[in-house]
């Protein structure tokens, strides 16, 4: 069977830190980068979008939009990495997880849109609540999250691993102050909420690795259930998904010391999911690599299933 060929536009963000090296190797793929566009000519270049089997965009949102009207082979699939068709219908959502149905519309469809580093958690700890109608649509909900610094790009890593930073840097900071972020959104479309929900993310000084939390006072919820009822939900959901790794409610707070460190995946593909609670408050928890299962991993992960390959190579 002939290889399938793979381009890589574009040099932006978090996600193309690792995708390279990822799939740099297997004989299934013919893998050209386009880091660089001023290597090629816009004729070059137009030519190599178009003979791709399929073509992952890592660029800013502005320059997906117009790079994708360049694409008009149809046979040619497109991954997106950015936030620029993530609520489109058009577009199908890059979270196999999320559902039999989404898995396979992912395998279908010709336009792919990678969810943003922390939705992928969030969406994965809040869906199996709103299916069961658990947890209501219009629920006021409360999502923290700490992140490695790598999720901010190239010129974020510059910034922090420079000999000149700023004394700020060394301390976990705080941002989307004005509570406006895309991914509130993005998290609504995804999961059926009727609200946004309030977001409290840091970023910390440490490379990379992810950490979402997301509190919840059981006595709110449409059935009154203790935390490990929770756990059960939570259990039954991932038991089949080999990259999602539902820890055991009974003993895991000592298994851990106490802590949960937010780069304790930093380097895999997989998550954690944690459950910890009693009867009366549930803290639901997601832990994983922003640059694996919430970047490069999650990119090779849906490009295997469009390519209707093993969905699972090079990323176990």
């Amino acid at each position: 069977m002939s290889s399938k060929k793979v381009l890589i536009d574009g040099h932006y963000g978090a996600v193309s830190l690792n995708i390279g090296a990822m799939i740099s190797g297997r004989d299934d793929l013919e893998v050209i980068h386009l880091e660089d566009r001023t290597k090629f000519t816009d004729e070059q270049r137009l030519s190599l979008l178009n003979e791709a089997d399929i073509v992952i965009l890592c660029q800013s949102n502005k320059t997906v939009t117009e790079t994708l009207p360049l694409i008009s082979n149809t046979s040619t699939k497109v991954l997106d990495t950015s936030n620029a068709y993530r609520m489109s219908p058009q577009w199908a959502y890059g979270l196999p997880e999320l559902s039999a149905d989404n898995r396979r519309k992912i395998a279908q469809s010709r336009y792919v849109a990678l969810p943003n580093p922390i939705a992928t958690g969030a969406a994965l700890l809040l869906t199996p609540l709103v299916k069961a109608k658990v947890m209501p649509p219009y629920h006021p909900l409360m999502i923290n999250s700490v992140v490695g610094y790598t999720n901010g790009g190239s010129n974020m890593i510059s910034l922090y691993e420079s000999t000149t930073r700023s004394y700020g840097l060394s301390s976990a900071r705080m941002y989307a102050l004005d509570q406006t972020l895309m991914l509130q959104k993005e998290l609504m479309h995804t999961c059926g909420l009727s609200y946004k929900p309030a977001i409290s993310p840091f970023i910390d000084d440490y490379p990379s690795g992810a950490l979402v939390t997301i509190p919840l006072h059981l006595r709110t919820l449409a059935k009154r259930l203790h935390s490990r009822q929770v756990w059960d939900y939570m259990a039954r959901a991932y038991e089949h998904e080999p990259l999602i790794d539902v820890m055991n409610f009974d003993g895991t707070i000592d298994d851990l010391n106490g802590f949960l460190e937010s780069n304790g995946m930093a380097g895999s593909n997989k998550m954690q999911i944690y459950v910890f609670g009693d009867n009366d408050i549930c803290m639901l928890a997601a832990r994983y690599d922003n640059l694996g299962k919430g970047g490069a991993g999650a990119t090779i992960q849906c490009m295997n299933l469009m390519l209707g390959l093993d969905e699972l190579t090079g990323v176990l």
